[in-house]
């Protein structure tokens, strides 16, 4: 017992573990100790960045608050340290202030009926696996409604033409789109010009834009993204932005999400690059709040589909838009 107490004790594995107990004991012992609540005079206090041990993985802010009595981090709550939402809608108006390109989307509100769940089981068959259906445009009986989009041209002017170029393509653009999906806590999702179904996207500056979808998917495996490298990413996402998914850094192609609530895990991540007229994001709230949709946020009674698109300034069009009423929601939804 003595002879292998005294191996363990020679061997080179134990003096390493009796090393790195000593400097772990005597690092913490170099810590101050906690200061109470009402401790104003915080200037004395060591710079919490020399000590290794105490920064962790989410950063030290966190820790300097709760030194200075107010609470741990559950306390503290989430983006304790982001503006408040007024400020931030300040902010996004002073930027919209400098220049902005007012585009419109005509979206359908279309039931889901009988013949086109045919329809959709017909498609999936014949077509590529991995793509949405979508009805024609010119059989579509839904309601019509437009959504108005303010674009922060002269700030991002990049971000801004890749979105404008898609508004006006006529086949690999928005037009014949689905918003195929309701975010949770996000808003609804779009643009997706190749599938409908929010895994692609193209962007504007390629070279088939005269190609039908179906030819672009047979002969192209990778989507086209067009890299912004001078447009600042100056907006937040607050209710009523418009943001393009950015999957690479400094690049988007088609797909976009019209936010409905404030997301601030969204911020410097995707391209906030407009925003809705008031009217507009209250519509899309009510359809979020009343819409019935599935566990993953796919709408379960409607199609929504971009019939038209374009700049507000070149539309000439009478046709006359509503708001659906809270009857014929509740009437989708119980079909």
């Amino acid at each position: 017992m003595t002879t292998t107490m005294q191996s363990i004790h020679s061997s080179k594995a134990f003096s390493r573990l009796i090393r790195r107990v000593t400097a772990v004991s005597t690092t913490h012992q170099r810590l101050p100790p906690h200061p109470p609540a009402h401790h104003q005079d915080l200037a004395k206090l060591p710079n919490i960045r020399s000590f290794g041990t105490t920064r962790g993985a989410r950063g030290h802010g966190w820790y300097i608050n709760y030194r200075r009595g107010k609470g741990g981090r559950h306390l503290q709550g989430a983006y304790h340290d982001r503006e408040t939402l007024e400020e931030c809608q300040d902010w996004n108006s002073a930027v919209l202030h400098l220049g902005t390109t007012r585009v419109y989307l005509d979206v359908v509100l279309e039931p889901k009926t009988p013949a086109t769940l045919v329809a959709e089981a017909e498609y999936g068959e014949t077509r590529r696996v991995g793509t949405a259906y979508v009805p024609p445009l010119d059989s579509l009986t839904g309601s019509k409604h437009r959504l108005y989009i303010d674009l922060a041209s002269t700030v991002m002017p990049e971000s801004s033409d890749n979105f404008i170029r898609l508004c006006k393509l006529p086949k690999l653009g928005y037009k014949g789109t689905k918003l195929y999906r309701f975010e949770r806590n996000v808003g609804l999702c779009g643009g997706d010009v190749l599938t409908n179904t929010g895994k692609t996207g193209l962007a504007a500056d390629h070279k088939h834009a005269e190609e039908d979808r179906g030819h672009w998917l047979l002969k192209n495996a990778e989507p086209l993204r067009r890299t912004i490298l001078h447009d600042p990413l100056a907006l937040w996402h607050v209710p009523g932005t418009l943001t393009m998914l950015v999957q690479r850094v400094e690049e988007v192609d088609s797909r976009f999400i019209l936010c409905t609530q404030r997301s601030m895990h969204m911020d410097g991540i995707h391209r906030a690059i407009g925003q809705l007229s008031p009217d507009s994001l209250a519509l899309l709230q009510e359809w979020q709040g009343r819409l019935l949709t599935h566990k993953a946020g796919y709408p379960m009674s409607y199609n929504i589909i971009v019939a038209d698109c374009g700049l507000a300034e070149d539309d000439s069009s009478s046709t006359e838009f509503y708001n659906v009423s809270n009857a014929e929601l509740q009437e989708g939804a119980a079909a």
